[in-house]
């Protein structure tokens, strides 16, 4: 897909406008110790070479790179990119190298890393069974392909799209556990092993912050949100409640992986 189709430039243009803020919202928002439990699940060894697709501000590509030989994070937006390096250079982490490009075209050779991940991006690709097929081609044999992303409930998918396209207008679709299940399998991947955590609950005013929809304000989604953790009947499929007032949500995030046979 070409870099500025305009799939691609509604990425972009979206992108580029949350990157500061998103990156602020990130930076910490996994605890250690499910950090440690990520590593564990993916099974890192120190000589691995690691590719981090769409990396956004390059959570993953830098949590991973002191445990790795090299990290490679790969993305389509600069100002993500701009964000990652700024990351790197508090971290004072040197084995990461960012590239700018395309997730549906990864400009590597077959079997060039050893673990290849795509954190928080899966729900943003227009072609997420081609992503995930190139994912796997430059992934070694026997190395791990590794997807972390939202995956919500099956009967409030439907819901969670369209709350998540108002909010987000670059969000495409959050897959459930079964559709990656199928999307591994018609890549060639075989069988996946997925874990299922929620988040704490968090702010919806602090997710609002770091969003541009173009069709409803952020006062309107924050009332509808609100409308729902009301209702108690999770419609939306956020789990959202009432705090002190605050309206919280907690996402359903999922570790998928797969050994490349």
């Amino acid at each position: 897909m070409s870099l500025h189709s305009p799939y691609n430039e509604k990425i972009v243009d979206q992108h580029t406008q949350q990157a500061e803020g998103y990156a602020r919202l990130t930076q910490g928002m996994i605890a250690s110790d499910r950090r440690a439990g990520l590593r564990a699940f993916i099974g890192l060894s120190t000589e691995d070479e690691v590719l981090d697709v769409a990396c956004g501000p390059g959570s993953l590509a830098l949590d991973l790179a002191p445990h790795v030989a090299r990290a490679t994070g790969y993305d389509i937006t600069p100002a993500m990119l701009d964000q990652a390096r700024a990351a790197q250079a508090r971290l004072g982490i040197e084995n990461v190298a960012w590239v700018l490009g395309d997730a549906a075209g990864l400009p590597f050779a077959d079997g060039a890393f050893d673990v290849v991940g795509s954190s928080a991006a899966f729900h943003h690709f227009e072609q997420p069974a081609f992503v995930l097929a190139e994912m796997a081609r430059v992934c070694r044999p026997g190395g791990s392909v590794v997807v972390l992303d939202v995956t919500p409930d099956a009967d409030k998918a439907e819901a969670y799209d369209r709350m998540e396209r108002l909010r987000d207008p670059s969000h495409g679709h959050a897959h459930t556990i079964a559709e990656f299940e199928a999307l591994g399998r018609a890549a060639g991947l075989g069988e996946a092993r997925a874990v299922t955590n929620l988040t704490a609950p968090m702010p919806y005013a602090a997710v609002l912050e770091t969003s541009f929809p173009e069709t409803c304000t952020r006062d309107q989604l924050l009332a509808m949100m609100r409308d729902d953790a009301a209702g108690g009947e999770d419609r939306l499929g956020f789990r959202a409640q009432l705090q002190d007032c605050a309206v919280m949500v907690t996402y359903p995030m999922s570790m998928i992986a797969w050994t490349k046979p």
